[in-house]
């Protein structure tokens, strides 16, 4: 309660209470309002439940990582916590699909490795961590126009959770960034550079040309030499 006397009269009251106040929300067949509704019930309902997320995310630029994890979070002496003590640790599915991932403005030729990846967890639970290493880039058009972007490479790992063992199941990205800056710069081919080609084609083409004629031409007075026994 924020106020004296302020009640908590459904269970989402309950524990929205909780988490301000840095409690772990657990015991819920023991709260009265989660009695009412049937809490614990939706709650194992919801756990077979996917979902789909997008949007952007502004970080610093220094080491860290995020990630989706079930539950809700709430902070405690510190630390973020998930409450999770409803879903059973060691039967929850983190299958996922990652459909788009990167780091800063999109430039030509730029390769995202996370993306279209799709992984199956085939145990019980498990944690999927992925280590992207984050290069800062700069790509110059050719109007001049500079962009400071990013690209990133991964690493990934994934760790089985059974029983006790330490871990939270769900997808964790660990970045990050790289001292060492690569830069790109487009350049268009002068008309010199081009005229240049379409020689060097042609030539190739009468250089062809000049072999099969040969070879048309020769081919049958040497087939002719042979059968008369002339070939010296």
């Amino acid at each position: 309660e924020e106020n004296p006397g302020d009640c908590c009269n459904t269970c989402d009251s309950v524990r929205d209470a909780y988490r301000k106040r840095g409690w772990a929300f657990m015991n819920v067949e023991n709260i009265e309002q989660c009695k009412d509704e049937n809490a614990k019930l939706k709650m194992q309902e919801e756990k077979h439940e996917g979902c789909r997320i997008s949007g952007t995310l502004e970080v610093s630029k220094v080491a860290g990582n995020f990630h989706f994890a079930p539950g809700k979070s709430f902070s405690q002496l510190g630390i973020q916590l998930h409450e999770i003590i409803i879903l059973q640790r060691t039967d929850y599915n983190v299958s996922h699909q990652i459909n788009h991932l990167s780091f800063g403005t999109k430039y030509p030729g730029r390769i995202n490795p996370l993306d279209g990846v799709q992984r199956i967890c085939e145990e019980k639970s498990g944690m999927y961590q992925y280590f992207l290493k984050v290069v800062p880039t700069k790509f110059q058009y050719l109007n001049k126009t500079v962009v400071d972007t990013n690209q990133f490479s991964m690493t990934e790992h994934f760790r089985k959770l059974e029983g006790l063992q330490r871990g939270l199941p769900g997808v964790f990205f660990f970045y990050d960034l790289s001292p060492i800056q690569v830069s790109y710069k487009q350049k268009s081919n002068s008309f010199l550079h081009f005229l240049t080609g379409v020689c060097a084609i042609i030539g190739g083409v009468f250089t062809v040309a000049g072999l099969l004629d040969s070879t048309i031409y020769h081919g049958p007075k040497l087939v002719e030499k042979l059968q008369m026994g002339k070939l010296a």
